[in-house]
C-alpha cells in the first residue's frame, strides 16, 4: 500500500517505563492559550531581559554601554558598546531551551546585511557629533568595529566576538 518499511520486530516500546515520542509542540504549554497579542508581550519581555543579561555581561568585560535597541530606517541594533577604540554591535538572540536550534544559526545573512547598515548610519551619526542615543553629543575615537553575537539560552549567556 506504500506506507513504508516496518521491520517485522517493531511491535512498540520494550521495558520498564519504555515510552513512545510524543509530538513535539512548538509552543509551550502555557503559550497555547495566549492571544496573539500576549505572546509577542511574552516575546518581548524574553528578549529585554536576554538584552540586560548581555549588556551585563559586555559591562563586566569592561565595556560602555553606548546604547541599546538603537532603531533607524534601516535596521536595529540590540546592544551597541565600547572599550579602548572598539566599537562593538551585539545582536542578541534569546531561547527558552534548545528546542528551536541554535539560537546563532537564525542571524541570517540578511540580518547580517541589516546590522551592517544600520551601524554604518550609527557610527556616521557619532562622528557627525550627532548623538545616536538619548544624551547630548557623543563622540567615541573609533579605530575598530566589531559585530558579536550573544546567544541567552535558558539563563545562560554565550557571546561570539567577531561572529560575523
Amino acid at each position: 500500500m506504500g506506507v513504508g518499511h516496518v521491520p517485522q520486530d517493531a511491535s512498540g516500546a520494550q521495558g520498564e517505563g519504555a515510552q513512545l515520542q510524543r509530538p513535539q509542540h512548538r509552543r509551550t504549554a502555557g503559550q497555547q492559550h495566549l492571544s496573539g497579542v500576549a505572546r509577542h508581550r511574552v516575546r518581548m519581555a524574553r528578549a529585554k531581559w536576554a538584552e540586560d543579561l548581555v549588556a551585563a555581561w559586555y559591562v563586566r568585560e569592561g565595556y560602555d554601554i553606548v546604547a541599546r535597541n538603537w532603531r533607524c530606517t534601516r535596521g536595529e541594533l540590540d546592544v551597541v558598546s565600547w572599550r579602548d577604540g572598539v566599537l562593538v554591535v551585539c545582536e542578541v538572540k534569546a531561547r527558552r531551551n534548545g528546542n528551536q536550534g541554535d539560537p546563532f544559526e537564525s542571524i541570517t545573512t540578511q540580518k547580517i546585511a541589516r546590522l551592517r547598515r544600520a551601524a554604518a548610519m550609527f557610527v556616521v551619526e557619532l562622528r557627525d557629533g550627532v548623538s545616536p542615543t538619548s544624551g547630548g553629543g557623543l563622540r567615541l575615537p573609533i579605530r575598530e568595529l566589531r559585530f558579536d553575537a550573544a546567544a541567552v539560552l535558558g539563563g545562560r549567556v554565550e557571546v561570539r566576538e567577531a561572529a560575523f
